[in-house]
This record gives structure tokens, C-alpha cells and sequence, in this order.
């Protein structure tokens, strides 16, 4: 496969990529527990050691004087080759460069490994979750979109049609799979947004993550108070909320 080797960030001390003509050089280091990081496992060491004929352990002087020179150009690696292989492990662990764009496992990362193949079927799957999100969005009323708008935190009541819907394109727009467990896919949605807007409406209060209704204390989380609205047990202290809301 083809990789491709890319700088992400700027640097902090000089708020620049980098400078016109210089270079950035990514060699081995030493890890925390004393050893020489080289991104290889003893059964690559073996075997790309046979390949290119040196000694690859991380002991091995051929590591002295290796790494992989980053210049104002994209470095493209062929994995299909030993030399490319070896470049590619060296990478895809390398403290400074991240596995992806999608990889947030290394904050301190400012540079980025991407398998092109990799990146698209990444690329395809967050557009087929935003077409479904849109899908489930068009089969909305205004008052389902209202109901949305609060289980997110948003006060609807007071908004227009219009800014209802644009705020709900911009927020299935910026995450769309939130959209989909928020929503869509969520059971309780009903009762969740009942208890939203008792509260909005302080009708149930809330003590931080404290839920009561009068004297009586409903739960010690949203998903407490959800489970004792949907209790059959509690119905009529759910009817007695839903008559105060609506009188309102």
C-alpha cells in the first residue's frame, strides 16, 4: 500500500509549519523504560533484517544513524518494499506522528501517517452516518424538532420555525452520529424530554445531578429519574408533573 507522511501542526516556538529550505528529521528515541524505539517486533526485526541484509535490533548501530527526513513536500512511502515497510513501522507508533486523522491518541503529535484506502473508507463510513442522519431529519415535524432541540440543551419554545430548523441542521451537521443516539435511537426520548421540560418549567428541580418533584427526590441521575417516570409504579406522580407542566 502507499502511505503517506504529512506535518499536521505548527511549531510552538515559531508559530510556522517551517522554515523556507530547512528540514525535520524523525529518528529513534529512548522510551521511558530505558530502550531504543524503533516501531519494529522481534518477527519484523527478523524478517526485514533478512530482507535488507543489516541487523535491526534496536542494540544494532544501523539505528545510529537512521531516520526519515521531512522536507516542504509530503513524504510517500511503498510499503510493498522492505525499505518502505521499515519506514512505515518506524512510523506508525513514533511518538510524533499521529496513525490517521482521525487518531487522538497522541495530543503531542505534529505529524500524520494516512493510508489513502484507510482514510477514504473512514471518510465513506462518517457520510453514510450523516445521509442517514439527514434521512431521520426530514421525517421530522416542527414540534419533534423543538422536542430534539431541548433533550440537547437547547430552549426552543421561544424560536421561530426557521432558526428551529437551522439550529437542527447544525447540529446533526457537526455530529450526526450524536444526532442518531440522542434521538433517533433513543427509547426514552419521550419521557427524557418530558423531564427536561419540567425542569425548564421548575416543575421538577434539579440540584445538580439531584431530581425532585415536591418533597419527593425522583432520582440522583437523569437516568435514575428517567427509569422512576417510566416505572408503572410512578404514573401517577408522572401524570400530577405532566397536568403542572401543562398548566404552564
Amino acid at each position: 500500500m502507499i502511505v503517506t507522511l504529512r506535518q499536521t501542526s505548527r511549531d510552538s516556538w515559531s508559530g510556522v509549519r517551517r522554515y523556507k529550505n530547512c528540514s525535520v528529521y524523525l529518528a529513534p528515541y529512548l522510551t521511558r523504560s530505558g530502550g531504543r524505539y524503533t516501531g519494529l517486533s522481534r518477527e519484523d526485526e527478523t524478517k526485514l533484517g533478512e530482507a535488507l541484509r543489516v541487523d535491526l535490533s534496536p542494540s544494532s548501530e544501523y539505528w545510529d544513524t537512521f531516520f526519515i527526513r521531512v522536507s516542504d513536500s509530503d513524504v510517500v512511502i511503498d510499503t510493498n518494499t522492505p525499505e518502505g515497510e521499515l519506514k512505515y513501522l518506524f512510523l506508525k507508533n513514533h511518538k510524533r506522528v499521529a496513525n490517521g486523522l482521525s487518531d487522538r491518541t497522541k495530543p503531542g503529535a505534529n505529524f500524520v501517517l494516512i493510508n489513502d484506502d484507510e482514510q477514504a473508507k473512514e471518510i465513506n463510513k462518517r457520510n453514510k452516518v450523516k445521509r442517514e442522519a439527514f434521512r431521520e431529519f426530514d421525517k421530522l415535524s416542527l414540534s419533534d424538532m423543538r422536542k430534539c432541540l431541548r433533550l440537547f440543551g437547547h430552549a426552543s419554545d421561544s424560536l421561530s420555525n426557521e432558526l428551529v430548523e437551522q439550529k437542527m441542521n447544525e447540529l446533526i451537521d457537526e455530529n450526526p452520529q450524536r444526532f442518531l443516539d440522542k434521538w433517533v435511537d433513543n427509547k426514552f426520548r419521550v419521557v427524557e424530554f418530558q423531564l427536561e421540560d419540567a425542569v425548564s418549567k421548575n416543575v421538577i428541580r434539579k440540584n445538580r445531578n439531584l431530581y425532585q418533584y415536591g418533597t419527593e427526590i425522583i432520582g440522583r441521575s437523569k437516568d435514575e429519574a428517567i427509569a422512576f417516570l417510566e416505572d408503572v409504579k410512578n404514573q401517577d406522580i408522572k401524570m400530577a408533573i405532566i397536568k403542572e407542566m401543562n398548566a404552564k
